[in-house]
């Protein structure tokens, strides 16, 4: 076998993707539509001028989101590392991290919409109406 043959077959088989390559990416894409469904909701909500009715929505889309991109983050350096492909030291670069910070934010900011916020403007509203 040529040297030229045996590059032609280590190409080939690095470009096999495997079953919890496709898992990862299906998780990550669902939860993307689901970050973008949660940011339609509320955009289209805040421009609607009925925030709070949203609230809930938004909050379950975004942890459905934070669910579905941290097991794909989780599921995706396990199944790497244990591929045959890579049996040394490997550290992640820097997208990784970003999913992690993107997924944290977003659970943030789920907590935040779960917050009641309408308690504290309609005491604002009575205040006001004293004063």
């Amino acid at each position: 076998m040529s040297n030229h043959e045996s590059l032609n077959l280590n190409h080939v088989d690095l470009m096999k993707t495997t079953h919890w390559q496709i898992a990862t990416l299906v998780l990550l894409v669902a939860g993307a539509v689901a970050t973008l469904v949660a940011f339609l909701v509320a955009l289209i909500s805040l421009c609607r001028g009925t925030q709070r009715r949203h609230y809930r929505t938004v909050a379950v889309f975004l942890f459905t989101a934070v669910v579905l991109q941290a097991c794909a983050l989780v599921l995706y350096p396990i199944k790497f590392i244990d591929g045959t492909v890579l049996q040394t030291y490997h550290e992640f670069n820097w997208g990784y991290g970003l999913g992690w910070g993107a997924t944290i934010f977003m659970l943030g900011g789920g907590i935040l919409f779960c917050l009641r916020t309408d308690v504290y403007e309609d005491a604002m509203k009575i205040l006001n109406k004293q004063l």
